[in-house]
């Protein structure tokens, strides 16, 4: 089996048209994850690229609502792939495909932020809106609360965007995989290895300080 590093020296994972290129010539059949996954297991490695290309786009947005940087984005995008290319052996299936290349992602993440000197670096999350379906659907504390409506107002959108930057680490990215990735609390505790109760005090904690950092922009 050819190496991690010699498969993806070439991907540019902000279109991947190298992958892309490989695929052309594939009949189009739709297989499972958990099938992909056994088949390179099995040696065929040409079922890599399926996953990445299934993949590349949510990691990606989860990678640059984290860190704030395209160069970085792009970057750690390819690192979260070297390493599930390298482990996908181990992959038991105790869990969903999606749950551990999530979890890969968040820890790239997570490890690249320990390693940055600059502790204060307000993220950027102008690309964040791309992730979901329903973008301004944003989950706070109540109903009360309407990010749909807030969006409409480019000047309060800045704020939220600028107030969800402002979270901890491990409270913005659970918040990022809870409502913009729509991730369940299952889910997360899986990809957190925790209880889903910290995942809701996490996301409480989240949606509380959204509220009193954004309340004096909603009146």
């Amino acid at each position: 089996m050819e190496t991690a590093s010699s498969f993806c020296s070439g991907l540019e994972l902000k279109s991947l048209e190298a992958i892309g290129d490989m695929c052309i010539n594939r009949p189009e059949v739709m297989h499972s994850d958990e099938e992909l996954v056994e088949r390179f297991v099995g040696g065929e490695t040409d079922s890599f690229p399926m996953l990445v290309e299934r993949y590349e786009g949510r990691v990606y947005s989860i990678v640059y609502g984290i860190m704030g940087s395209r160069d970085e984005a792009e970057d750690l995008s390819q690192e979260v792939f070297i390493k599930v290319y390298e482990n996908l052996g181990h992959f038991k299936g105790k869990s969903k495909f999606y749950t551990w290349i999530y979890r890969i992602t968040v820890n790239v993440c997570l490890s690249a932020q320990r390693k940055k000197s600059q502790s204060n670096r307000i993220i950027s999350m102008s690309r964040l809106s791309g992730v979901s379906a329903n973008p301004g659907e944003v989950e706070l504390a109540d109903e009360t609360f309407s990010p749909q409506k807030v969006f409409k107002d480019r000047e309060l959108a800045s704020k939220i965007q600028l107030a969800i930057n402002s979270l901890p680490g491990i409270l913005r990215i659970t918040f990022i995989l809870r409502e913009f990735e729509d991730l369940s609390y299952r889910e997360l505790a899986r990809i957190f290895r925790c209880s889903m109760g910290t995942v809701k005090s996490r996301l409480s904690r989240a949606r509380e300080s959204l509220r009193q950092t954004l309340t004096p922009y909603l009146k």
